[in-house]
């Protein structure tokens, strides 16, 4: 067994020869290696030239071509005019307002901003104005607060919006705040993805896009990928000529500046440091002065010229030891630095003395910078050999914690190399303890530099590895985007064209029906209805499934009662059971008789799939609808709705596939019933969007149950419940209607016939017009209503209306109403945008136009210029 007075000797024979290699040592460090310090990194730099300067030099070429202006009250001014503008592209311009007095710090003007905007959301009734002013605010509390204010359940809340815009600006500031918990990977991925639907938004959401861009590239340098980091600066620069305030432009210089210094690019740094300082000193900016001489003493000191880094500094309150925050403490450690590096003992041990009695809670302490300017200490005041040590033991501390950060930045980003990394750390930490116990210097040293070529290497190629595969999944990506907006404008297209020869056979069948026929002409009349109205739900359904998978179907609650509800759903299904033996029966508990808010058209359209079915499979018995309501404590209702028939009944096997799409039970039952076996999957699907389920049990040959349930709203005091809407218009009602004059406009012959037949048996008198250039030609203001189709040769209708209103005499509201066959939800929007009243889509069911004729006339007759959202 070996002893510890066995090893006494050699233990002792190894210090006695260290300490000789360290007097040998000392005159070298003394007469060669402190003195040549000051210009070595100054060397070093000059050796080789980053990767990515070219880059970053396109860069620079980008914020110096155009000179910026500096204009006082720049961003106010520009409030001005955002305040004129509307939809998203106001609320991008909006947010530039608050964005840049919350980065600014300036809280006097970011709350008279959010005022404005509160009061604009407020009178003209915009939730989404309304919600960027709070969410701002917010963000610029939390910001302050140590980044802790704001809940995920608080930002979840925010991410949900309905609005894209709000989705992106709500987006952004979630990145800012990954950042600051150091959460790398999800910054990136967000940004990433944020970038991509800023594109697409086009130039109003550029701003936004620059912020975005800029971001990302820091996220990038934090993660070791400089490439990237350029690349995403470049476009943040080239985005930022256009779409960015002075002080904006000067912070992305001295970002530029700041990092092309700390990774030694000191011909870039100093160019850009040298334009910053310009712009400083031609508009007498001082409240950049501060960091003006800040930034040309971080350059100074890259640079190695310690006595500018004085210069720069001079007229500072930091050169007299004045500490307001951690940026007058970093510039009072460069200040200790460039004392140290010039050999000033006293005015070294001065600001080094200041540094250490900042508040931690300002700026931390930093144990390797005092061990290394204690270093410089020791060397002007002779003890060579301590300073010696103590840079030695310096420079493994720098290499170990510059190895602790690489490798959490890889582990961050790539989670593969976890385990790998972990082990090498071990090992690293395990050599430097032996080194530190005065054994193995050299040979150890030498290991760890092996060990970070290894992991930097292997690092690499990962990071290499993985940005392809985030390439090949951005083009993965890309193609999935095109080939889905490929089959929305498929989707629109046949829904156009289907949609157009469809009106022309059920309006000439209605108009038929009306006519007095025989009794056999009149029964194919019906089956030629029946017949066409079974295609427009086929077609519905299938346009339905279409935005349900695309995730564009949006709720609109309207105060209604389940009673009314159902009474309709009856009502409509009532004449199915001629010929059947059926009873068609509900019960309605009374915790379910008051008024709700929910989407009576969705809610309908699940009930009647239920009812229809049931009715569809039972040839005698009774279908009974059950309802009733739990009254939520924190405000709501959750409605359960039960289907009850007694009719054939399920297999397991049957109801394993029911809710599928294109599913039915099997083929004959396809043949015998019909149907495209959509209607239990758009029900599942609708009552989850609104917080339910749809489930059912069945026994073959003994009936079914389906049971719906759904989440539905309270209604508010003030709130009105729905008014009954207006029968169909007779004869013998309305007498001051028939006489008015319609404007008729559709370039299609025959959907101009199905119209006039529809309206003129009420008395209309009919104008037509085959496009909107016509239109305006015959004075749009003569008439007193106005259908108008939409996609037509020379002027379509959303160009016509749009002309047409800017032109109406004001106090005059003509209202308008579109006839068209695209029925998609963004052609809806468009027509109200454009000042349509309505909107009825091909083929036109001749109730529902008479009808809604009826009702805007009313309302132009009684109010004058009241516009309605007729659906």
């Amino acid at each position: 067994m070996i002893t510890e007075a066995d090893t006494d000797f050699p233990k002792r024979g190894i210090i006695k020869a260290g300490r000789w290699l360290t007097i040998c040592l000392l005159g070298v460090f003394c007469c060669v290696l402190l003195p040549m310090s000051r210009q070595a990194s100054a060397r070093e730099v000059g050796a080789t030239t980053p990767p990515y300067h070219d880059k970053l030099a396109r860069v620079y070429d980008t914020v110096s071509a155009t000179p910026f202006v500096y204009t006082p009250n720049e961003v106010d001014n520009y409030g001005q005019v955002a305040m004129a503008l509307s939809g998203d592209e106001r609320i991008y311009a909006l947010w530039r307002v608050l964005y840049a007095y919350k980065t600014n710090q300036n809280e006097a003007k970011l709350m008279a901003w959010h005022d404005r905007i509160m009061q604009l959301a407020q009178s003209e009734n915009d939730s989404n104005l309304d919600l960027l002013a709070r969410f701002m605010l917010q963000t610029y509390q939390n910001e302050t607060n140590g980044y802790d204010t704001l809940t995920e359940r608080e930002w979840a809340t925010y991410m949900a919006s309905s609005d894209v815009a709000l989705q992106n600006i709500t987006t952004l500031e979630r990145i800012r705040q990954l950042q600051y918990s150091f959460q790398w990977a999800e910054a990136i991925d967000l940004g990433e993805n944020l970038i991509v639907r800023l594109h697409a938004q086009g130039k109003a959401a550029e701003g936004l896009l620059s912020v975005a861009q800029q971001s990302l590239a820091y996220n990038m340098m934090n993660v070791g990928d400089y490439k990237a980091y350029a690349d995403h600066m470049l476009a943040s620069a080239q985005l930022s000529q256009t779409n960015a305030f002075f002080l904006q432009k000067m912070d992305m210089l001295y970002d530029l500046a700041y990092f092309a210094a700390q990774n030694n690019d000191i011909d870039l740094a100093q160019k850009l440091q040298k334009l910053y300082a310009g712009y400083v000193a031609k508009y007498s900016i001082s409240d950049l002065r501060a960091w003006d001489r800040e930034l040309c003493a971080v350059v100074s000191d890259k640079s190695g010229n310690y006595a500018a880094v004085i210069q720069c500094l001079e007229g500072s309150a930091v050169i007299q030891g004045v500490v307001n925050g951690p940026h007058d403490a970093y510039t009072l450690r460069l200040i200790t630095n460039a004392y140290a590096r010039l050999y000033d003992v006293n005015r070294t041990r001065f600001y080094l003395s200041k540094l250490q009695t900042v508040p931690e809670a300002i700026y931390p302490r930093d144990r390797l910078f005092e061990k290394y300017i204690g270093a410089y200490l020791k060397a002007a005041g002779g003890q060579y050999e301590l300073a010696f040590r103590d840079l030695g033991d310096y420079a493994l501390d720098v290499h170990r914690d510059d190895q602790n950060k690489g490798i959490a930045a890889v582990q961050d980003m790539y989670k593969a190399l976890r385990k790998e990394l972990d082990s090498q750390t071990a090992e690293s930490r395990l050599l430097v303890k032996q080194v530190q116990m005065g054994n193995l210097l050299l040979g150890a040293a030498g290991l760890i530099a092996f060990l970070l070529l290894v992991i930097v290497a292997g690092g690499g190629l990962w990071v290499w590895r993985m940005r392809r595969m985030q390439w090949h999944l951005r083009d993965a990506h890309e193609h999935a985007e095109a080939a889905n907006a490929a089959k929305s404008r498929f989707l629109a297209v046949m829904s156009h064209e289907l949609r157009t020869p469809l009106n022309g056979v059920l309006g000439m069948a209605q108009a038929l029906k009306k006519e007095e026929l025989n009794d056999v002409q009149r029964e194919q009349v019906e089956i030629l209805v029946d017949s066409g109205q079974t295609l427009l739900v086929l077609l519905n359904d299938v346009l339905d499934m279409s935005r349900i998978e695309a995730g564009k179907i949006e709720l609109a609650p309207t105060p209604s009662t389940m009673k009314d509800m159902i009474e309709r759903v009856i009502n409509t299904y009532s004449s199915l059971l001629d010929g059947k033996d059926i009873m068609l029966r509900y019960e309605i508990a009374e915790n379910a008789c008051g008024a709700m808010m929910f989407d009576v058209l969705r809610v309908y359209q699940c009930l009647s799939n239920l009812v229809s079915n049931a009715l569809k499979f039972t040839e005698k018995g009774t279908v009974r609808i059950l309802t009733s309501a739990e009254h939520h404590k924190d405000g709501g209702f959750k409605v359960r709705v039960e289907v009850r028939d007694t009719g054939i009944g399920m297999s397991k096997a049957t109801l394993d596939k029911l809710f599928e799409a294109y599913s039915q039970a099997d083929a004959g039952t396809t043949r015998k019933y019909g149907g495209t076996g959509l209607g239990l999957n758009i029900s599942r699907r609708l009552a989850e969007l609104m917080g339910g389920s749809l489930s059912v049990t069945s026994e073959e040959g003994s009936g079914s149950t389906f049971v719906m349930t759904f989440e539905a709203g309270e209604v508010v005091a003030s709130t009105k419940t729905a008014e009954t809407e207006p029968s169909v218009l007779t004869h013998d009602e309305n007498e001051d209607l028939p006489g008015m004059k319609i404007l008729l406009v559709d370039d299609h012959p025959v959907n101009r016939k199905v119209a006039r037949l529809f309206l003129e048996p009420f008395g209309f008198v009919i104008t037509e017009a085959v496009d909107g250039r016509e239109a305006l030609d015959l004075d749009m203001s003569r008439f007193d209503l106005i259908l108008m189709d939409l996609n037509m040769p020379r002027m379509g209708g959303l160009e016509a209306t749009r002309i047409f209103r800017t032109q109406e005499a004001e106090g005059k509201h003509v209202p308008i109403v579109a006839l068209t066959a695209d029925a998609m939800h963004d052609q809806i929007e468009a027509c109200m945008a454009a000042g349509m009243d309505a909107h009825i889509s091909k083929p036109i069911i001749m109730d529902n136009l008479v009808d809604t004729v009826a009702r805007l006339l009313r309302l132009q007759d009684d109010t004058g210029a009241t516009k309605s959202e007729v659906a």
